[in-house]
């Protein structure tokens, strides 16, 4: 993807990284602790946005939430400033998605949403005015839950997850897999991560997770590949443990 369209398909860009739950076997021995985490963004190895991610508290309830500002020449361009929230909360079986929400704090009429009703077995979805309610028949996890399912899998090469994922309001067949481990600059210092590819069934796209090896909720780094296109690439600037 050459500098000249990225603005056109920044908030595609955003999507494929938001970095947006229901039941899965070991995610209830997944520790949660609140962070934020601040991102620089590029797109074919230039520098186009930041955004935030938080991991916190809501009620009884916690909330992933991600907010993305286009940086630079971008920012003359691109007026959005989208962001999204991911509300779950802990089940016997582990953790269940409650409500994600996605949005543009510039255009907030054109907000998408989906309610997970586990009792009924439905989600309702709203997205671009079109209405749907469907079939709930397992877990489910978005761009942002996928990090409690990378913490939750073993740490075994080969070691994989067939989920069902919400995507643009539909639910799609993703692969899930652990890959190894890898080593990630950060800031000064080189970190060990444990590496996840996500594999997304309905496209020739794939997602790449380097996870902290020490706290396993904190992407440090999220690649989406494309065969074609340049990579789209999120890189840990610093993070906050203290909220």
């Amino acid at each position: 993807m050459i500098a000249i369209r990225c603005p056109l398909r920044f908030a595609t860009c955003l999507s494929l990284l938001l970095a947006l739950l229901g039941s899965a076997a070991g995610a209830a021995d997944v520790p949660l602790r609140a962070f934020s985490a601040t991102y620089k963004l590029y797109q074919g190895g230039m520098h186009i946005a930041y955004s935030e991610l938080r991991l916190e508290p809501i009620g009884e309830d916690w909330r992933w939430r991600m907010t993305t500002r286009a940086r630079g020449l971008y920012s003359l361009f691109v007026r959005k400033q989208p962001f999204a929230e991911t509300r779950f909360e802990r089940s016997a079986g582990g953790f269940r998605l409650r409500e994600i929400v996605i949005t543009d704090e510039k255009k907030p009429g054109r907000q998408e949403a989906a309610r997970f009703d586990w009792q009924r077995g439905r989600v309702d979805i709203l997205r671009r005015g079109e209405q749907l309610d469907l079939p709930l028949e397992s877990g489910v996890y978005d761009y942002q839950s996928i990090h409690l399912l990378a913490a939750s899998l073993p740490r075994q090469r080969g070691s994989e997850a067939m989920i069902d994922f919400y995507h643009k309001g539909r639910l799609r067949r993703s692969r899930v897999v652990y890959a190894g481990d890898a080593s990630v600059r950060v800031g000064d210092e080189t970190r060990p991560a444990h590496v996840f590819e996500q594999v997304l069934l309905w496209s020739n796209s794939r997602i790449k997770y380097y996870y902290d090896a020490q706290r396993p909720l904190l992407p440090l780094r999220i690649e989406r590949l494309e065969a074609g296109e340049s990579p789209t690439v999120m890189t840990l600037q610093s993070a906050d443990w203290s909220l």
